[in-house]
This record gives structure tokens, C-alpha cells and sequence, in this order.
């Protein structure tokens, strides 16, 4: 039925399918028009299994040529149900070996307009029977009555009526027909070449597109600071970070980074770009030089913030920030490790800052942890007949550390991180899962995802497995993840997703 508004209730969530989006207590979620595809058909559908080629088959009819455009989809819709939501899982289940299901109790509820009701008894002429049964009144959707009136109306005043509509109809078109012919060929309007603008539903929310300059990405500190501030975001809302592809035509929102410097003094230049609207939002310069970087990154943030409307608290600003070592050195150095860290062969300049910045901030567990899981990874990438007891002798040493930062400190994400590396270090997946499970839902990583997919290969479920490494590519954007991910505690054969994800970023799928 036509004007028919459909929507779902699960829990306290209510999804509007014809609008694309999401409200949970008053706020609303709006997502692409495929998650919503997608979601609409598990409501339908609730507590059923399908496959990722069934999905592909009753959603896209078969038009999309990959599973993994599932795989992100279905991600997506987790991480916005997770991270607002109380559902563990978001609601969508991963069934080992057979595919996907909604576990979720769904309300369906329809809203149809009703009819417009008018209350103006007719006017009936002498001599007219008052003779006509109510059902076929109930029938002529166009003359609706009151009750009392229906007892006054006589049937012969149908064909009347119809006779009025067709007399009113056929004069409409004498009039329109003599406009059209009176009117001179030279006032016809002309045809003219339009140019075709983007809509602003083509663009996806979501995405935040990722520009800079080559004097910005040849300094590591800056560039750390920005990925810091990139992490930082993507806490608060659900942002997938783009720097290339075809992704980065449709992102909505658009992000410069720029190295400037004046009077001897570094600055770092950032500017928010909204591309719906076509207005700045954020156009900004922050001194990083000489003591500088804590209050830039604290400052830089708390605009980012407010130029996406994302309203957070200070308190909650600081501590983030607060993570980071109290001295000035050693967070420039970490940053800068960081920054170095996403460059190509500079891994041996990242793990020495970070050293340095452990040396200076031994009680610090973000630069500790850091320390740990790039020297572990660099073992692993890196390979030697020593391996094993590189490995052993690197956690002697760092076991204690963890162990008094766990009696003595509340836990922050990355320590949790570097306690389940070790763990699956030892061989321990069930020890590693138990300290990845105590990272909240919007402080996962790219290694959370990472040391998810190691921990699922490890106990023989490869297909959550690879949804845990599609994971962790979409929070890095670039395939490259999966170079330490095939050698990580033990070998993997990662060449089947490198290929399908390789083939999607060509095709413009993803």
C-alpha cells in the first residue's frame, strides 16, 4: 500500500528503513543506503542463517561480485550497533561456518495515513430519494460521509457526480489545449546544458578523506600527531579514515594536514572541509615546537571535536591526552615513533624513539606497551635461527613491568593490547582473549583486529578469522596490515584476502 511508513524496534533502537537511519533515545544514526538494504532484510528475516552468496543473492540480487562487500557492511552496521548499543555483538551474529544472523527480537510496526475525513453533511434537492444502503457508500472512496449523512444521500447522485468530475475534466483540457496553441513557438523555453553537480546523497558521512602535503608527511612528528588525533576522532563517532582510492571521491568530509613554519616556529595547519554543505568548519594552526606538542594535540582535538558537533567533555579530552608520558620529550618522541611507524622504511627510526621515550618514561604504560609490541613485531617480521628465544627473553623482561602496572594502575587499552600479544606469544589464545574482551568497543585498534583474527586462526575458525583481518584493513585503509599479520606468533596464508581486497580497491567495490 502506497504512503505506507514501515520501521523496526529492537530494543531501544527503531530503524526506518525509507530513510536510512538508525534513533536510539532521540538521536538519530544515518547510514548508506546499502547497510540499509541489508539491515532491512535481516529485520525481515530475524534468528535465520544465511551465507554471505545468499545475502549477495536476496540483497543485491547478485549484482555485487564479492563477499567481502558483506564483510564491511556487516562491520559497519556492528560498530555503529556496538558502540551505542548494549548488544554485545550488535545484534548480527557471526554463525562459524555458515554465515550471518539477526539476534534480535523485531518489532514490525506500519503507519498508514488515513483517509482525509470530511464532515459537511451533503446538500440533498428536492425530490431526491433517501433510499441507499451504507456499504455501498463505504465503497466510493471519493465522497466519504458521517454516518447521519450517509442516511440522507440517494444513489442516484453517483453518476451524477461522475458526470460533474468528467464535464470539469474535459473543460480542463479545452483550456490547456487553447494555452498551448495560442501561445507563440518563440516562448518555448530553449534547451541548455546543465551542469552536472554531485548530490549530496551521493556522498557518504562516514568517510573522512585524508589530505597533506609532501613537507607534512616527511615530518614524523606531525604526521604522528595527526594519526593520534585521526584515532582520537574515530572514538567518539564511527569514521572510516581515507587517504586514496575511489573511496575518497564520495567521503564526505575532508581533512588537510599542512607543515608550516614561521619565525622559527613549527607549526601544524589543519583544515575540516565538509563537502555537503562546501563549508570550512576548522582552519587552524598550532604551534608544536619548543614544548608545544601536549597543549597542540589537546587543543587540535577539542576543535576537531566541535567542528564535527561531537560534544565531549574536557575531562573526557584530558584523559585521553593524559594516556600519553607528562613529559614534553618523551611524548614528542612516542608521536614521532608513531609517525614513522606508517612510513615506509623507517620502521628501525620508530622503534628507536620509542625506546628513548620508554627510557624516559619508564611508568608510562602507553610508551612501555608500544615498546613492547614494535620489538615483538619486529622479531616476527624479521625472522632468525633465535627467534624463540628472542621472544623468551623479551618477555622476561617486560612480564614484571605489565604485571606491576596491572596491581598498581587501571588498565588502558594499549597495556591490554600488550598483555594478549604476549599471551599469544606464549601460545595462550584463551589468555589473549580474555584481555582483548576488556577493551572497550570504540578503543579497538587496528592490532586489536589483528590479535583477533591470530586468536580465531589459532582455535580453527577462519572464517571470523578473516572477518577480524577485513576489519583491520578497513581501520588502517591499506591492505599492507596483512604483511605482519601473515608472519604474527605464526604463519598465515593471507593471499586469498590480499586478492579479493586488492581486486575491490581496483574496481572502486570498496
Amino acid at each position: 500500500m502506497k504512503n505506507q511508513k514501515i520501521q523496526f524496534e529492537i530494543d531501544d533502537w527503531i530503524f526506518i528503513p525509507s530513510e536510512d537511519k538508525f534513533i536510539l533515545h532521540h538521536e538519530e544514526f544515518i547510514i548508506d543506503h546499502r547497510l540499509s538494504r541489508l539491515f532491512h532484510f535481516f529485520c525481515d528475516n530475524p534468528h535465520t542463517v544465511f551465507s554471505r552468496d545468499e545475502l549477495i543473492n536476496e540483497v543485491w540480487n547478485g549484482s555485487i561480485l564479492t563477499d567481502q562487500v558483506i564483510t564491511q557492511a556487516i562491520f559497519e552496521l556492528r560498530k555503529i550497533l556496538k558502540q551505542h548499543g548494549s548488544h554485545p555483538f550488535g545484534y548480527i551474529v557471526t554463525v562459524p561456518k555458515r554465515g550471518y544472523k539477526l539476534d534480535a527480537m523485531v518489532q514490525k510496526v506500519i503507519e498508514t495515513p488515513g483517509p482525509i475525513i470530511t464532515n459537511e453533511p451533503a446538500k440533498l434537492k428536492e425530490g431526491q430519494e433517501e433510499n441507499v444502503t451504507q456499504s455501498h457508500v463505504e465503497d466510493d472512496d471519493l465522497f466519504v460521509q458521517s454516518d447521519q449523512s450517509r442516511e440522507n444521500i440517494t444513489f442516484k447522485l453517483a453518476p451524477y457526480r461522475w458526470w460533474l468530475l468528467g464535464a470539469a475534466l474535459l473543460t480542463t483540457l479545452l483550456v490547456v489545449h487553447h494555452y498551448f496553441q495560442s501561445k507563440p513557438p518563440t516562448t518555448l523555453p530553449k534547451t541548455v546544458e546543465s551542469t552536472i553537480t554531485p548530490s549530496y546523497l551521493s556522498y557518504e558521512p562516514r568517510y573522512i578523506y585524508v589530505v597533506s602535503t609532501e613537507s607534512f608527511l616527511n615530518d614524523h612528528l606531525k604526521v604522528g600527531i595527526a594519526r593520534k588525533l585521526l584515532d582520537y576522532l574515530k572514538t567518539y563517532r564511527d569514521y572510516r579514515i581515507i587517504y586514496d582510492g575511489p573511496a575518497a571521491k564520495v567521503a564526505a568530509n575532508e581533512l588537510r594536514f599542512t607543515s608550516i613554519e614561521r619565525n622559527g616556529h613549527q607549526y601544524l595547519e589543519i583544515e575540516y572541509l565538509n563537502r555537503v554543505s562546501g563549508d570550512k568548519h576548522l582552519d587552524r594552526r598550532y604551534r608544536i615546537s619548543e614544548g608545544y606538542v601536549r597543549q597542540a594535540l589537546e587543543r587540535s582535538l577539542e576543535d576537531l571535536l566541535d567542528s564535527f558537533n561531537i560534544g565531549i567533555g574536557k575531562s573526557q579530552v584530558e584523559g585521553l591526552i593524559n594516556e600519553l608520558p607528562e613529559s614534553e620529550e618523551a611524548t614528542s618522541a612516542a608521536l614521532e615513533s608513531l609517525g614513522a611507524a606508517f612510513q615506509a622504511h623507517y620502521d628501525e627510526k620508530a622503534l628507536h624513539l620509542i625506546e628513548y621515550a620508554s627510557k624516559i618514561a619508564p611508568e608510562n604504560q602507553y610508551v612501555i606497551s608500544t615498546a613492547y609490541m614494535f620489538k615483538l613485531s619486529e622479531i616476527y617480521l624479521r625472522p632468525t635461527e633465535d627467534t624463540l628465544n628472542k621472544v623468551k627473553a623479551l618477555n622476561a623482561d617486560n612480564g614484571p613491568i605489565f604485571e606491576h602496572f596491572e596491581q598498581t594502575q587501571p588498565l588502558t587499552p594499549r597495556l591490554l593490547e600488550a598483555m594478549s600479544m604476549m599471551a599469544m606469544s606464549k601460545d595462550n589464545p584463551l589468555e589473549a582473549k580474555r584481555h582483548l574482551v576488556n577493551i572497550a568497543h570504540d578503543r579497538r585498534s587496528i592490532m586489536f583486529y589483528i590479535l583477533s583474527a591470530k586468536i580465531a586462526e589459532s582455535t580453527g575458525n577462519r572464517s571470523a578469522a578473516e572477518e577480524f583481518y577485513y576489519h583491520a584493513i578497513l581501520e588502517a585503509s591499506t591492505v599492507q596490515v596483512l604483511s605482519l599479520s601473515e608472519v604474527l606468533f605464526f604463519n598465515s596464508d593471507l593471499s586469498d584476502i590480499r586478492n579479493k581486497i586488492t581486486s575491490n580497491l581496483a574496481d572502486g567495490s570498496l
